[in-house]
């Protein structure tokens, strides 16, 4: 397979030895942007919002959920790997996979397919028992939520995106091999999740398998927004629709909302949400082997 943009606009270091040092020191300056880029988001969407007049943040509080601001904040580690990139590494950030060809129809495409993936997920566990639905109501405040904090979902995800697939990703496997930039995206992706509600080890594995198929994606389609869109749809309907925990984070507002079944948690996914079940462990995998097998077919084609 030919090498992808998001990898040749990754400027190759000649020394064999400073590029293997410079895919170390990016995982831990990956970290370093995520908790500085937090701290400093934290700082200024907080006093920005309490600056506002009580009444006008009453009206913004009530018409969306709470959990938006704790969204937003995601915009400063984005800004951070992008300065980082323009300053140190002296490429435009349009390599790190914001490419204008198509974009809205990535963005359309991975948003049905993060639907149709946690869709998937729900479905089954609904199916087994493993959820049951106790609350339903499409009114028109729970509706307007989900359409208001949907760009901020994809703000967090696609940060996430940003920083693990388009980011690191590419500059890993561009300095040693495709498998390690592959295996640090993915195990740091579940790594970062280590200090969320509930995590237990099933959860972190399905971190981890998300980060793989992740990766997969990125490679099939060669930019950012696809795979920023699915997991913003998973994400979302996860939890401003279905009402589930996302990875162990709760919503205030959703037109649906599951309790667990007397079911093991393995089924049901505890206090993390279905992503804590083995239901999403199929979901994905099934997914994944598509994709690998895209990839394959692909290749061939080219060879």
């Amino acid at each position: 397979m030919k090498e992808i943009r998001m990898f040749g606009a990754v400027k190759p270091i000649p020394n064999k030895q400073l590029a293997w040092l410079y895919a170390v020191a990016t995982i831990f300056l990956l970290v370093f942007f995520l908790y500085l880029g937090n701290f400093l988001g934290g700082l200024v969407v907080w006093n920005l919002f309490f600056a506002l007049p009580s009444d006008v943040f009453q009206i913004i509080m009530f018409a969306i959920d709470p959990l938006f601001m704790d969204l937003l904040i995601f915009l400063f580690p984005a800004g951070l790997v992008c300065l980082w990139v323009l300053a140190v590494e002296r490429r435009s950030p349009i390599g790190l996979g914001f490419y204008k060809e198509k974009a809205w129809l990535e963005l359309l495409k991975g948003g049905l397919i993060g639907f149709l993936l946690i869709g998937a997920v729900v479905g089954l566990q609904v199916l087994t028992g493993s959820i049951h639905l106790s609350y339903f109501d499409f009114s028109f405040e729970n509706i307007l939520n989900l359409i208001l904090i949907l760009p901020f979902w994809f703000i967090q995800s696609g940060t996430e995106e940003l920083l693990t697939r388009g980011w690191l990703f590419p500059v890993v496997s561009k300095h040693t091999r495709i498998w390690i930039g592959t295996a640090v995206s993915s195990l740091l992706f579940a790594i970062l999740h280590l200090q969320n509600p509930s995590v237990n080890w099933i959860s972190l594995l399905n971190i981890a398998l998300f980060g793989l198929l992740a990766c997969l994606y990125v490679l099939k389609t060669d930019n950012i927004w696809g795979i920023s869109a699915i997991h913003a749809a998973w994400n979302c309907f996860q939890g401003s629709f279905f009402g589930l925990s996302v990875s162990g984070l709760s919503t205030a507002y959703a037109p649906m909302r599951f309790e667990n079944g007397k079911v093991p948690e393995f089924m049901s996914g505890g206090g993390f949400g279905p992503e804590g079940s083995l239901f999403s462990s199929l979901v994905m995998s099934v997914y994944i082997l598509y994709l690998a097998w895209d990839l394959y077919q692909t290749k061939q084609s080219q060879a």
